[in-house]
C-alpha cells in the first residue's frame, strides 16, 4: 500500500498573517454557552455540527475510545462531552520526533440552536467517530380554555333572551 504524503511550502509572513485571520474570524462566529471555561489540560477534540429536517447532528472524532468511557451531558442550549482518551504512547519510547494526537482529559461543548426532545436524544461511536443525534422537539399545540373571574357566578338569564336573532334565522 503505497502512502500520498502532502508538504505544504513554508508561507510568507503576509499570507501566514491571513490564515491565521481567517482561523480567528471562524472560531469568533461560532456561537458557544456562555459558561465554558477552557482549561490547559482538557483538549478538544474536532466536530461537525449539523441540522436536518428532524434533528441536530453532533459528529466528533474520537479515535482510539472504544470502551472508554464518556459523559455526554444536555444543558439548555448546549452539549457537552467529556472523556480521556488512553495514553497512547508504548513505555519505552524516549525520543518523540512529531506529537499531534492528544490524549489525556477532553471536553467538548456545542451550542445547540434549537429546542430538542430530550428523551429521544441518542449517542452512538463507529470507526472513531461519536455521533449523538438530538432531535428536534415538535411544538405541540394545545386549547387553552378561559376561565371567568367568579366561576360560582352565574349570568343572567335575561341577557340571552334580549340577544336578536341573526339575519336568515327563522325563529
Amino acid at each position: 500500500m503505497s502512502r500520498i504524503i502532502v508538504l505544504r511550502r513554508s508561507m510568507g509572513t503576509a499570507a501566514m498573517q491571513r490564515e491565521l485571520e481567517d482561523l480567528f474570524r471562524r472560531q469568533l462566529g461560532r456561537q458557544q454557552p456562555l459558561s465554558i471555561r477552557h482549561r490547559s489540560d482538557l483538549w478538544q477534540p474536532d466536530a461537525d455540527v449539523y441540522e436536518t429536517e428532524e434533528a441536530y447532528v453532533v459528529l466528533l472524532e474520537l479515535a482510539g475510545m472504544r470502551g472508554v468511557e464518556l459523559e455526554i451531558t444536555l444543558t439548555d442550549g448546549a452539549l457537552f462531552v467529556s472523556g480521556r482518551r488512553p495514553e497512547l504512547h508504548h513505555a519505552g519510547a524516549v525520543h518523540f520526533h512529531q506529537l499531534g494526537i492528544n490524549e489525556g482529559p477532553f471536553q467538548c461543548a456545542v451550542y445547540i440552536p434549537g429546542p430538542v426532545a430530550e428523551n429521544d436524544v441518542a449517542a452512538t461511536y463507529d470507526d472513531g467517530l461519536l455521533t449523538i443525534t438530538l432531535p428536534k422537539r415538535v411544538p405541540v399545540s394545545r386549547r387553552i380554555e378561559v376561565q371567568t373571574e367568579h366561576p360560582g357566578r352565574e349570568e343572567p338569564a335575561e341577557l340571552e333572551q334580549n340577544i336578536p336573532p341573526a339575519q336568515g334565522d327563522d325563529a
